[in-house]
């Protein structure tokens, strides 16, 4: 997540998730956005649908099937996990150690099922189906090396700025959508 507008300068790399500023954004956006695209930064966007803010910005566009994007970020998590585990740097462990509840067995709330974190659930530990990309592949319609890129993408290009949109969360168990995403940003 970006801090404003003209902090955009400093990212990489800029993902917009199912979010189109270009048409759905107060104030001037696209101008920083088009700043942002002078400097270099990368543009990626993921979206149904290839839209205004992609054309204007030449962003590379991952079309992900409706109402599938809990998967698609499942399979996100999925790969970075992988990466952590095999290169480190990936994961803000120190990050999650301090200031997040339900990442993984060790940090769940006072009561709740160690077995109940997200972690292991995207590992399939559990319950014996690993969110891999392949897995996330079959439902959300993107090949399991896109989704692999990008999480690559955003696990290593740094800066990274994400932006999302509510309508992700507008369908059955939104939430789940809005969590999947805020947990791998």
């Amino acid at each position: 997540v970006c801090n404003d507008r003209t902090d955009m300068l400093n990212a990489e790399t800029i993902v917009f998730y199912a979010s189109n500023p270009a048409w759905s954004a107060a104030g001037t956006p696209s101008y920083h956005y088009i700043r942002a695209k002078e400097a270099g930064v990368k543009f990626i966007t993921v979206d149904p649908i290839y839209t205004a803010s992609a054309q204007i910005l030449d962003a590379y566009w991952i079309p992900v099937r409706t109402g599938t994007d809990t998967a698609f970020m499942l399979g996100v998590a999925s790969e970075m996990l992988r990466l952590d585990k095999e290169e480190g740097n990936v994961v803000d462990w120190d990050f999650l150690d301090k200031c997040t509840v339900g990442f993984d067995a060790d940090h769940m709330s006072e009561g709740a099922d160690p077995k109940d974190n997200f972690k292991d659930y995207v590992l399939g530990t559990y319950d014996g189906v690993p969110k891999t990309p392949e897995w996330a592949s079959e439902i959300c319609g993107v090949e399991p090396e896109v989704i692999r890129s990008l999480a690559t993408d955003m696990a290593t290009i740094k800066p990274a700025a994400i932006f999302s949109c509510s309508a992700v969360t507008r369908g059955f168990r939104g939430e789940q959508a809005a969590q999947a995403f805020f947990t791998v940003g």
